[in-house]
Parts: structure tokens; C-alpha cells; sequence
């Protein structure tokens, strides 16, 4: 303490010291007689200004150059306030284990009539034709992923002769020819799920949920949930459920496939069948000119541009227990989705990272504790721009060094044009192929979205042989 205060009062008396002798020379040397006010001022209000200016500068510089404080934690944190949050933590740890059986899926897309369809119009590298009728605003052919022969006629005219609001759709070009292709995909389904339903000496109920384009307008969604009762009339009410939801994204999508893991197993039932469909169509006149006036149609100028497809895809999910007391043969396993959502466009410039697929990845792999080498292949949505292709082997890095580029990296959109917000399901559909194919767990990602992604993991289903007691 002491030296401190001999510091300053040394400090202080020499700069009273100079600046006295410097006025008093000064004043001396102009022969100069000063008033009480100069005195005052000169050698009293300077030499002070001087030492507090000093300090004050002094104090400021320490200021900066100190740490920010610390602030203490409360003795009783956040958690400890609620006695339930250790429990919640504990759940969502437990809920991050879900899984669900992936019994069998149905696909129409440009590609072919089935998951191997498609898979083998990967391997044999075709891509989507120029269309005939559509044309772009230089008046050249557009490229679109069609499916080819799809009676969009005989579609409308069955709505037509439907009752009720439904009758507008043939309004809609884009609704007629996904509901055409709805309605072949669902007349498939019905068909196993109708045979399950009568193999099942118990009742099982059915729960559907039908993913539509968020832009169909929602006054049209109660007509077509009626729509779809048609597909199944001996169920009644109580063991048949439909929902709609629009859905903006392949994210979206591949987000109420989460929810159908979630709910399945924190209600499960082992009389309970999971059917989720979804339904797309850009091949029409009046999106090309949208997305042409929005600078998103592939045309030569634009190869980043999309190219519009069209499709729909059926699901069908249940509990590991029903799978194992109808013995289902070609059932797999999904895991629940992680997803996240990127900073910046892939097209944006730069170097094209996958930091957040891998981030996704790395913590699937953790929550399903699976060594990253016994996965045997990744199924992507994305289409043809090379973006999305880069990202995803980014994503995959070196945890993936033994997948072939080429062979066991597949993008489902290359052959499909632009099946959004469908496009993860159908991905999801091709996973599934090939983990039956290759009897080993195949990663599924979304990354066909501007900004969203999704992973998953598909995994052959192992039925747990009841132990018996032994005898002696």
C-alpha cells in the first residue's frame, strides 16, 4: 500500500514540479506580472487537469486490457429447479434408440415401377429426355423426367364422375397426373396390406398418411382424404385413419417418417400397420413457366438448374413384433432421422463442404453403436447437379473409404428429375433394395433440399427366437 502511495505522491509533486517551472520561466522570460486568476489557472487548474487527466486514461487502459467477469452459476441450476428435466433427459436418450420395420414399399417413378427399377436405371446411366409438348422460353425442348404412358386422361375423367369438390382437380394438370400415379401406387399396396389385414387372425387397424405438395390448395384436401376411403371399404372408421399433410420439403417427408417412429413406439401395438404415401407431378406447362421465371428450370444456359419429375411412393411400417408374428420375410429396419440444415446454398461459390452430413452421420452412428464399415452402400435424393453430389462424398469422408464412388454412392435423382418433397421417401424405398440385396445396413440421406438434410440408416431385420426353458 505504502509504495503506492509514495508512487503517486512522488508522481504528483514532480508534475507540479515541471509544469510550475516551466510557467514561471515562461512567464520570466516575457517579463510577464500575472494576476491571482493566472496563478490560479497556470499553476493550480493545469498541473491538476494533468494528474487526473493521467489517472483517468490509466484507469480506462486497465479497464480494457482486464478479463470480462465471470459470472457465478446460482447455487441451484436450471436442472436442479426442475425435478422433471433428468427424466425428460433420460427419454429423449431412450427415443433416439426408435426404430421401426420397413415392411415393403411401392414406387411409380420416371425411373421404373420398383425400387430395383431404379437402381438399375442408375447403373445403366439414364438420364431424363427432352419432352416433347413442354418447351422453355427460347421455345426449346425442356428436359423432364416423365413417367411414360400414365393415363392422366382416364384420371380426370373419374373425377369427373366423382361427387363433391373433388370434381375440381381435373382443373389442376399437375393433380390429375399425381393422382394417377397415386392411384396405380395404391392399388398395389392395397393389395398387401389387405392381405395382411386377412392373415392377422386379430384386428389390425391401419394408419395412412398421404404427403402432398404444400401448394395444393387445402380446400381440396378433405374431398381427397374421402377419396382415399375408396381404396379400402370394408375397414370401418375404427380401424382406419387417413391423414393429409402438405409438406414443403424432402425433409419434411422424411421428419413424418420420424413422427410414425416416434409414435409407434411410444404407443406400441402390435395391431397397428403405418402407410405413408406421397404423390408429386411438375411435368406440366404451368410449373416449367414458374420455375423458368424463377431461375430454376435446367435448360442450357442454367445446368444448375432442376429438371421436373414426377412420382409417387408408398410405405409401409409396423412394429418389430407384428414382423415377427406374420413372418414377413423382406422386412427391414429404420433407424430415426437426424437432420439439420445448412448455412449457405451449395451453388453459392466456394468450396463445396459436408460437415454437416457428416456431423449427421457421425451421430446416427453413435446413437445405433454401427461400425461405419458395415455399411455397404449410400442412397442420396439429390439429382444431377454436381454440387450435391460433392457434398455428399464430403459428408461421407473418411469413415466411408471403402464405399466405390460410383457403384455403392447412388443418387436416386439423376434418374428422376426433381421429386420434391417426395424424393427422401424414394430414396428411402431404394435403401431398402438394397440392404435386402446386399443383406448389410445402407445409409440413407436427403440433400436434394436448398438447405435441409436428412440421414438415416436402413439394417436388416433379425427376429429374436424366443428362449425356452430347458428341461432337465
Amino acid at each position: 500500500m505504502w509504495p503506492t502511495v509514495f508512487k503517486v505522491l512522488g508522481g504528483s509533486l514532480l508534475t507540479l514540479a515541471i509544469v510550475w517551472g516551466l510557467v514561471l520561466a515562461w512567464w520570466q522570460s516575457n517579463d510577464y506580472a500575472p494576476s491571482t486568476i493566472d496563478l490560479l489557472l497556470y499553476l493550480g487548474a493545469v498541473p491538476l487537469a494533468l494528474i487526473g487527466g493521467y489517472w483517468l486514461l490509466r484507469g480506462f487502459i486497465e479497464h480494457i486490457k482486464a478479463p470480462p467477469p465471470v459470472a457465478k452459476q446460482s447455487i441451484q441450476s436450471e436442472v436442479d429447479d426442475d425435478p422433471l428435466s433428468g427424466a425428460r433427459a433420460r427419454t429423449a436418450a431412450a427415443e433416439r434408440g426408435f426404430s421401426l420395420c420397413l415392411i415393403d414399399a411401392w414406387l411409380n417413378v420416371p425411373a421404373g415401377a420398383s425400387a430395383d427399377d431404379v437402381i438399375a436405371a442408375l447403373e445403366d446411366g439414364k438420364p431424363p429426355e427432352p419432352s416433347s409438348q413442354l418447351t422453355d422460353e427460347a421455345g426449346f425442348p425442356v428436359f423432364v423426367a416423365e413417367v411414360k404412358g400414365l393415363d392422366a386422361d382416364g384420371m380426370a375423367e373419374r373425377l369427373l364422375g366423382e361427387a363433391g369438390p373433388i370434381r375440381q382437380f381435373p382443373d389442376q394438370p399437375g393433380m390429375v397426373r399425381a393422382l394417377a400415379l397415386l392411384d396405380d401406387v395404391l392399388e398395389k399396396a392395397c393389395g398387401q396390406v389387405n392381405g395382411l389385414l386377412e392373415q392377422s387372425p386379430e384386428r389390425l387397424s391401419l394408419q395412412v398418411l398421404c404427403l402432398v405438395p404444400a401448394d395444393w390448395h387445402p380446400s381440396l384436401l378433405p374431398a381427397l382424404r374421402v377419396w382415399l376411403t375408396n381404396y379400402w371399404p370394408d375397414l370401418d372408421t375404427a380401424r382406419l385413419e387417413i391423414t393429409l399433410l402438405p409438406v414443403a420439403g424432402e425433409v419434411d417427408a422424411m421428419r413424418q417418417v420420424d413422427e410414425t417412429i416416434l409414435r409407434a413406439n411410444r404407443e406400441p401395438s402390435a395391431n397397428e400397420l403405418f402407410l405413408i404415401v406421397g404423390t408429386v407431378s411438375a411435368v406440366n406447362e404451368r410449373t416449367v413457366d414458374s420455375w423458368a421465371a424463377g431461375q430454376r428450370l435446367f435448360t442450357a444456359k442454367r445446368q444448375n438448374g432442376r429438371i421436373p419429375g414426377e412420382g409417387a411412393v408408398a410405405l409401409l411400417l409396423a412394429c418389430p413384433a407384428l414382423v415377427q408374428g406374420l413372418a414377413l420375410a423382406e422386412a427391414t429396419v429404420i433407424s430415426r432421422v437426424s437432420h439439420g440444415r445448412r448455412d449457405k446454398l451449395v451453388d453459392a461459390g466456394g468450396r463445396i463442404g459436408g460437415r454437416l452430413i457428416e456431423q449427421l452421420i457421425e451421430g446416427l452412428l453413435d446413437v445405433t453403436a454401427l461400425d461405419s464399415t458395415k455399411i455397404k452402400a449410400a442412397v442420396c435424393d439429390a439429382d444431377h447437379r454436381s454440387g450435391q453430389i460433392t457434398e455428399m462424398l464430403e459428408g461421407l469422408g473418411q469413415l466411408f473409404e471403402h464405399l466405390d464412388p460410383i457403384k455403392d454412392c447412388l443418387a436416386i435423382g439423376r434418374v428422376n428429375g426433381s421429386l420434391s418433397p417426395i424424393a427422401s421417401l424414394v430414396a428411402l424405398a431404394c435403401a431398402r433394395a438394397r440392404v435386402l440385396a446386399d443383406d448389410a445396413p445402407i445409409l440413407c440421406l436427403s440433400n436434394q433440399h436448398d438447405f435441409d438434410r436428412a440421414v438415416l440408416l436402413a439394417m436388416p431385420f433379425v427376429a429374436h427366437v424366443p428362449i425356452e426353458p430347458c428341461t432337465i
